[in-house]
């Protein structure tokens, strides 16, 4: 098949899958599902083909973008960039951070998110890891049980197919989802900067999604293609068109549509209960035509980090002081809502490096253009499917020496470190890429990067709603750097001295590297300002939904172990906003594995008993 093949999938509009508001009539069976899904993103897709899999229920899946299925869309490297035009994507800025550069400069970040079938996962840069046993085990220690890695391992192997690791016992090769890595260089780069890892005292990892995997190397990152090397998506790998046209008639996809709220009934045995979901046309020529679809057993809302404490404060769950402010009726006080935002930070130090040797090379040679896509046309190979990050260093801070040049310990102790316990797990990852990471336009010459990045971060911060209008983006406010203990900035301190050292032996070996934006001394005060100057968010948000007790004092939970929101019957959430904790590993298929794992407790509780049909 060639690389630029698509298939079309069969969407429906808001008047095919919904009742005109307001109504004074019975809302009619074709308009009345088992499950609605909020959400056809990274875990909507997965979520959807599951519960569909079951001949006697229908599922509506709702989402906000359309169907990014085109060449681009599929070619890695092409669809990597969130800036391209016609991009999937919702762009907007966040709330200013907590603190001045070093000239007294406020700074904000981008917020992007994939707006299509499949989320964010349609234009991240497709790496598939796991993240280590301790944080799965520390999820189950916080109360949450079920969760340990012993109960989502299964839900990971169940998704994937692995061509790189085919002989593995806890990898899966029969699930959808497909995943390889590309055992080849192509940049010298790459070449050189293992040299630099050896020479630091890292060594090479096998598979990093081992529960085994030693606590500290570099690996070569799994990523999300299938056999053609395009793009493999959940949507594409759960939602293919054979799957949605054999299921047409209880698995109904419809795209393009802003779910305003979650209709919630209140009185009666059960309280408070989801009946339905309400939405219009994202376009805006469309708007005024308001419809409704009813649920009759649940709705779940899988709109992601961001949208889905949107999309509960907005139907009255959250805290109170929030609504009442915005003018929307309270429901459920609910304070954890949005709360707990949680994301990777890095920052980036960059290099010039040979044009013929970096990315930025197909912005200068037409050439180099024409003949990588002539090859990715005919093998699938070269730079349009290689990975942004070939080699990827992952290590516990504590590991590093004093002045985190090197790797203190031995490889022998680093390997007997028993990463199924939190404390002994990656809190730093070292990005190498032949590109501009920064936010910094160069224009003309070649770049290499290093970028040093916090996995596991104590800062938080928040998303709330602007207004209670639906169309207006929430406020995200990351609230980068702000642990009282001031830990967050000490490992990135430590993380980018261990960069330097790597760029220094990159050089040493005889790669040219001249620095472009590198700081100027290596003291903790000239590195802090380095950070401040420069972090960048990774966009891997989590944990505004947070799984927990709700009656946690400092961190009050969301939904329940099994998903469900407190106090809401008929109502969960299944996206990475509901991580306790935000995981030491990029977030795509751990978000998967939620999904994989709520549709069987979804399908327990169905076969159970446990949740009635609404009237």
């Amino acid at each position: 098949m060639s690389p630029f093949s698509s298939s079309k999938t069969q969407v429906l509009t808001p008047e095919q899958v919904g009742t005109l508001t307001p109504f004074t009539h019975p809302i009619p069976n074709e308009h009345t599902y088992d499950y609605i899904i909020v959400g056809g993103g990274t875990a909507g897709c997965c979520l959807a083909s599951r519960l569909s899999e079951d001949p006697d229920v229908t599922v509506l899946l709702l989402e906000r973008g359309g169907v990014a299925n085109g060449w681009a869309d599929r070619v890695p490297l092409i669809s990597s960039n969130p800036y391209r035009e016609g991009a999937p994507t919702s762009r907007w800025w966040s709330q200013p951070l907590p603190w001045r550069t070093s000239d007294g400069r406020s700074r904000s970040q981008e917020v992007i998110c994939g707006e299509a079938l499949g989320g964010t996962s349609t234009i991240n840069c497709t790496f598939y890891t796991r993240g280590p046993a301790g944080d799965y085990n520390h999820w189950e220690e916080l109360g949450n049980s079920g969760w340990g890695y012993k109960d989502v391992e299964p839900y990971f192997a169940k998704s994937e197919t692995t061509h790189s690791h085919p002989s593995s016992d806890f990898r899966g090769k029969q699930g959808p989802w497909h995943n390889r890595a590309h055992n080849y260089n192509i940049y010298q780069s790459t070449d050189h900067i293992i040299r630099a890892a050896q020479n630091v005292g890292l060594q090479p990892m096998d598979d990093l999604n081992s529960p085994t995997a030693p606590a500290a190397g570099y690996v070569r990152h799994d990523v999300s293609q299938d056999k053609s090397m395009r793009r493999h998506t959940p949507f594409h790998a759960f939602l293919p068109p054979s799957l949605t046209t054999e299921r047409a008639k209880r698995l109904k996809i419809c795209t393009n549509v802003l779910v305003t709220r979650i209709e919630l009934a209140q009185g009666g045995s059960d309280g408070v209960r989801a009946t339905g979901v309400h939405f219009e046309a994202i376009d805006y020529r469309k708007a005024g035509r308001h419809f409704f679809a009813k649920a009759r057993r649940e709705v779940v809302v899988c709109a992601g980090a961001i949208g889905s404490p949107q999309i509960l404060q907005l139907s009255g769950l959250g805290s109170e002081d929030l609504l009442t402010a915005k003018a929307i009726p309270v429901v459920r006080n609910m304070p954890g809502v949005g709360n707990y935002l949680q994301d990777h930070i890095a920052v980036p130090l960059t290099f010039e490096a040979p044009i013929h040797d970096s990315i930025h090379e197909l912005e200068v040679n037409p050439w180099k253009v024409i003949k990588e896509l002539a090859k990715y046309t005919l093998t699938g190979h070269g730079v349009f499917s290689y990975p942004f990050q070939a080699i990827t260093i992952y290590l516990p801070s504590q590991l590093l020496a004093k002045d985190a040049s090197k790797v203190s310990l031995s490889t022998d102790q680093s390997d007997t470190l028993d990463t199924s316990v939190l404390a002994n797990c990656p809190d730093l990852e070292i990005m190498p890429a032949p590109s501009n990471c920064t936010d910094h336009d160069i224009p003309g010459k070649g770049i290499f990067t290093l970028m040093a990045g916090l996995i596991r971060p104590k800062s938080h911060g928040s998303v709330r709603i602007a207004t209670s209008n639906p169309r207006a983006r929430p406020e995200v406010d990351l609230n980068f750097l702000t642990d009282p203990s001031d830990d967050d900035l000490a490992r990135l301190r430590a993380g980018l001295r261990l960069a330097v050292s790597l760029a220094e032996d990159m050089s040493k070996q005889g790669y040219p590297l001249k620095g472009l934006i590198v700081p100027g001394a290596l003291d903790d005060q000239s590195l802090d300002a380095f950070v401040k100057d420069n972090m960048r968010t990774c966009y891997h948000y989590t944990s505004t939904c947070r799984m927990g007790r709700e009656d946690e004092s400092e961190r009050p939970g969301v939904v329940d172990a099994r998903l469900r929101v407190h106090g809401v019957q008929g109502l969960r959430v299944c996206d990475a906003s509901v991580f306790p904790e935000i995981v030491g590993a990029h977030t795509m298929a751990p978000t998967v594995m939620v999904a994989e794992k709520c549709a069987d407790l979804m399908k327990e509780d169905r076969r159970l008993g446990k949740v009635e049909p609404s009237m």
